[in-house]
Formats: structure tokens, sequence, C-alpha cells
């Protein structure tokens, strides 16, 4: 009776144990996947056609990626930072009149977009340059018969630039809302808020989208679109990455930015830069039964944060999933899941992490790790096959002492 037991129980638990069932996606990872990276690993030996993946990402985008595109030297070189900045609501202006006693001095700008002026009232100054808001107020100054036109000279100058709330939509990895140059009041030096004058990078047109967790792999950078009081201006961001020419401008309060997607992976977008992020949170899953619990696996915040660009077969090392035993070990498992932003569905993939190391053509089947993705490993055939017997033994203990004691009995 016993030993029928142990060995309906070995046969129902062995399947489990001497295999791996690949998952399955609706979309042919071969040729719709969000990567080509995410393809199946094919059966070659991979010592030939090395590098193929990069190729087939550059096919679906018709032409080279642009780490390899050469830079077009007659683009011109104006950047876009020349043109005049415009003011937003909050900013902090100081404006000084010659003989101007009682009107000089610091004004913000109110959630209307208005500057409260003595003698005149609410003045426009939101969205306006500096020069334009000058011009206003002399004109004003002297319909108002407050000062006579030879002497209604007024100076502007921004003493701290504000936050501003824009809105980033297309292919970058968090959409919605942005608070750009979000910085607490007492941020800056008391010397440095009194001299004339303020400089800010954080309310720039990269800088919204760093704020967005940067541009995703598809992104279009040389066609970036912004919106502005109902008119759209192109942008070509991609001297960030190339080393060429780069339109930044300083946005303005309400501005509208769009990213639109081309609909294939590049490779070169996949690091750090001006308009990508420095690094992403990927989620990890390593039990096993040496390590019980992520913890033990030491899988912690540190190994969780990976630098942006890190391959899948870095990933796995960081989860603690590559090495160890060899005999109990070297069997494993990994799987990627993710999500391709341009469709929507998720892609689950799965790697034999020893034959990802061995084989030579493993960056063709190495995926681009992306915000958010997760990564699980599963144990060995060998290690399985222990926790099978294991738990046979565990059964199989309290009938053995069972049939003991009543054997005892009679």
């Amino acid at each position: 009776m016993r030993k029928e037991l142990i060995a309906l129980a070995c046969l129902g638990l062995s399947g489990c144990a001497t295999s791996f069932e690949t998952p399955r996606n609706f979309s042919d990872m071969d040729v719709s996947g969000y990567q080509a990276q995410r393809q199946p690993m094919s059966q070659r030996k991979g010592d030939a056609e090395i590098g193929t993946a990069m190729f087939q990402n550059a096919g679906r985008c018709e032409d080279m990626d642009l780490a390899v595109a050469p830079i077009d030297v007659s683009v011109a070189t104006r950047s876009q930072l020349d043109d005049v900045p415009l003011l937003s609501p909050g900013d902090l202006l100081r404006i000084e009149i010659a003989r101007g006693e009682g009107f000089s001095g610091d004004y913000v700008i109110d959630a209307n977009g208005y500057i409260l002026f003595p003698g005149i009232g609410r003045v426009p100054a939101a969205g306006f340059d500096f020069v334009t808001v000058e011009h206003t107020l002399s004109r004003l100054l002297v319909e108002a018969e407050l000062f006579n036109a030879r002497y209604a000279g007024v100076n502007l100058a921004v003493l701290q630039w504000a936050p501003i709330q824009v809105h980033v939509s297309g292919a970058v990895f968090f959409t919605g809302d942005k608070v750009l140059n979000d910085r607490s009041a007492d941020a800056d030096r008391s010397e440095r808020i009194a001299a004339p004058g303020d400089f800010t990078v954080a309310r720039t047109l990269s800088a919204a989208i760093r704020a967005s967790s940067g541009v995703r792999p598809d992104a279009d950078i040389r066609n970036v679109v912004l919106v502005r009081n109902g008119q759209r201006r192109i942008f070509d961001m991609s001297g960030a990455i190339n080393g060429g020419p780069l339109e930044d401008p300083l946005l303005v309060a309400g501005d509208r930015v769009h990213i639109p997607s081309r609909g294939c992976f590049q490779m070169s977008l996949a690091r750090p830069s001006r308009i990508t992020v420095p690094g992403i949170r990927v989620f990890m899953s390593n039990l096993t039964r040496p390590a019980a619990s992520n913890s033990a696996s030491a899988i912690g915040r540190d190994s969780t944060s990976l630098p942006y660009g890190t391959r899948l077969l870095q990933g796995l090392v960081s989860a603690n999933c590559v090495g160890g035993t060899q005999a109990t070990q070297a069997d494993r498992w990994a799987v990627l899941i993710s999500r391709n932003p341009i469709t929507g569905e998720s892609e689950v993939v799965a790697r034999s992490i020893e034959r990802l190391v061995r084989r030579a053509d493993r960056d063709d089947f190495n995926p681009v790790l992306l915000p958010g993705d997760a990564i699980a490993c599963y144990d060995s055939h060998v290690t399985n096959m222990r926790d099978v017997v294991a738990t046979v033994s565990d059964i199989a203990s309290p009938i053995t002492k069972t049939l003991l004691f009543g054997g005892l009995a009679n």
C-alpha cells in the first residue's frame, strides 16, 4: 500500500519537474514584437548570422537607426533658444523705471497672467516676452499721464522662473500633465534672488520629455510637436542622441508637447541622454528552494534599479539568477514580462539562462529592459526533482509512521 502511494505521488509530480511550457503571445514575436530581440531563440548553433536582430529593428524603421545615421550638416544650427523666452504665471519680475519711486519694485505674475501695477491696474504679462511687456508698461504709464513719454523707460528682469505645468503625450513612457522647474522657496540663496536675472534649464522641451520618463525607443525625435496658443511648431531633438544641432526651447505654462511614434524599435534611444532617463526600475522574482524569498536572494532596491540600456542577461545577474552550483542550477529558465507600448499588448518571452550565457549570438535574443519590466526565474530540473523527492518524503512519512505503529499494535 505504501509503495503504491509513493509511486503515484512520484508520477504525479515528475511531469511538473521535467518540462517548461513556453509562454504564448497573440502577436507573432518574430514579426511584430516590440523588439526583434524578443523573438524566440532559434535552434542554430549560434556561430552564424550574429547581429541580425539589429538589422531587423532597422528594417522595421525602413532606414538606419539614429546611432549610425550620419549627421545632416545642412541642418540650420540656429537654436530655438535664440527666441526670446516668454513669461508664465508665477514668474518673479523686477521692474525698474527711471525716477519711478513708488513704481519700481518686484512683481509676481498672478494666476491669470497679469501684473498688478500701481496707477494702472492689471497689465498682461504671461505669454509675452520681456520687450513686449516693457513697451506695454511704458505706453500705459504715458496714457495714464503718470509719466512723460521721454521718461517712461521701463527695464524688466526675471528674478526667478516659476514652476509651470505642461502636457506631454505620444511616444514617452508616462504621458500626462507635468510640472517643470518645481523648486522650494528656499532653494536659492538670498543673494541669488536679490540679483537681477535668473536662468533655468528645467523649463525646456527636453526637461518636459525627461519629466515623462523620457522618450520610448520607438519615438520620432526628429518631429517633436510643440503646440502653443493653437499654433504647431516642429523641433528636431536628434542632437541629444547623435551630437548634432539641438532645438530645445523654453516652455511656458499651458504648452502641449507630442512625440510621434515611428512604430519601430531604435536601439540608440535605449540609453541615457538628455531626452531619456538615466535609470529604470524593474520588478524581479527569484523564489527558489535554497532562497525562499527575494530578500534571501539578495534582491533589494539597489538590484532592481538598473541603468537604462541594461539587457535581460545583466538583469538576471542582478536578480541572482545566474551562476551557483552547476549541477543543480545550470538548467534554469527566465521569463521577461513586458508590454508593447505601440499596441498596448503584454509580451512574455522565456529564455534558457544557460543557452543565453553560452551562445555567441546572445545579443539577438537578449532584449533591452524597459521601465516597469518584470523578470521571473524558474528553477532547474534537478532542483525541481529534489523538491519532488522532498514532497514525496513528506507524504510518505505519516503513512510510514501509521503502518509502523499499526504493525506494532497488532
